[in-house]
């Protein structure tokens, strides 16, 4: 007689074991089979869900009253967005004249002027707030000044966050010029034009055309918001640094009519080597910042008190009104 046969706990211990791994692949091939048809189920009501969105809107009156209830709910959530962007900045003074802007510029810079003097802000020679030529005489164009005073809030409220946040030193400063600044003629005052054919679109360029057409359409940048480009190369320490770029982050109505988008940044520090550690240290005497009292220094910071220089390019970020389509006729 075998083993197996002596042994009754071995023949039921492994009879149980064969059964329960026939239960489980069952099981496993149950719910492989269940997923699979889930799957199917979701990707066909997918399919289906896409092609009903796509598909014209079936001309009955409660079909289009819906759709218009949605579009109507989707152009009140994006004026919403759009007016909750607005109150963060000043509107653009259409009525201001070339020679109020220019009074104005002389102005602003020679308070930012005073401010960074009294709080110990070198700033670079000529100091002109990147507007220098204006400052020297140039007239804005009177179709460009709107927007250039909207850019000279900007850069006022950039330097002001700038000057109260720690800045030791404003080494340079530059903004390039923009297009709107130079007023383009119109195509009727130019002598001798004339107008020329369009050229005929090749195939591959109807193609393209269909292709682009078919797809989402998306608004140009320039019809959602405007750049303000700003250039800068200041120095600071890395509190101020931290503090520059919170109040850029964050800025509110009261303290700057722009948001800010940090385009470049790099830092520079003025201590490239660590401190040698069999440097002697000169014991001091000092008074302490916050009580006055003296107090004997007997150690040096190693990192953390030192000077950086931060080279940055940032845009002045502003909304325009939106556009409002017109009605085809």
């Amino acid at each position: 007689m075998s083993k197996a046969k002596q042994n009754t706990f071995l023949t039921g211990y492994f009879a149980v074991l064969a059964l329960g791994t026939l239960a489980l692949g069952y099981l496993a091939f149950s719910s492989s089979s269940a997923q699979d048809e889930a799957k199917e189920a979701y990707e066909t009501k997918k399919t289906r869900l896409n092609s009903l969105l796509k598909a014209p809107i079936f001309p009955k009156p409660e079909n289009v009253e819906a759709k218009k209830k949605q579009v109507e709910a989707f152009v009140g959530k994006v004026t919403e967005l759009n007016d909750s962007l607005r109150a963060f900045e000043s509107p653009l003074q259409m009525e201001m004249k070339t020679n109020e802007f220019q009074t104005k510029l002389q102005k602003s810079r020679e308070a930012i002027m005073t401010e960074a003097k009294d709080s110990g802000v070198k700033l670079p020679e000529n100091f002109d707030m990147g507007f220098g030529s204006y400052l020297a005489g140039t007239f804005a164009e009177s179709s460009a000044v709107p927007r250039l005073n909207a850019w000279l809030d900007g850069m006022e409220s950039f330097l002001r966050i700038l000057i109260s946040n720690g800045v030791k030193q404003i080494n340079s400063l530059s903004r390039p010029e923009m297009a709107f600044e130079k007023e383009a003629p119109a195509a009727s005052d130019a002598k001798g034009a004339k107008d020329k054919p369009a050229p005929k679109p090749a195939a591959a360029s109807k193609a393209k055309a269909k292709t682009e057409t078919a797809s989402v359409a998306l608004l140009p940048e320039d019809e959602v918001l405007d750049r303000y480009p700003i250039n800068i190369t200041f120095t600071t320490t890395n509190r101020g640094l931290n503090d520059v770029l919170t109040a850029l982050a964050a800025p509110n109505s009261a303290q700057s009519p722009s948001f800010f988008n940090i385009r470049v940044l790099r830092i520079e520090n003025s201590q490239k080597l660590g401190a040698e550690t069999s440097t002697l240290i000169e014991v001091k005497e000092e008074k302490d910042e916050v009580d006055g009292k003296p107090f004997k220094r007997d150690s040096v910071f190693i990192f953390g008190d030192e000077k950086i220089q931060v080279q940055s390019g940032i845009d002045l970020i502003r909304f325009p009104q939106p556009k409002v389509a017109e009605a085809k006729k």
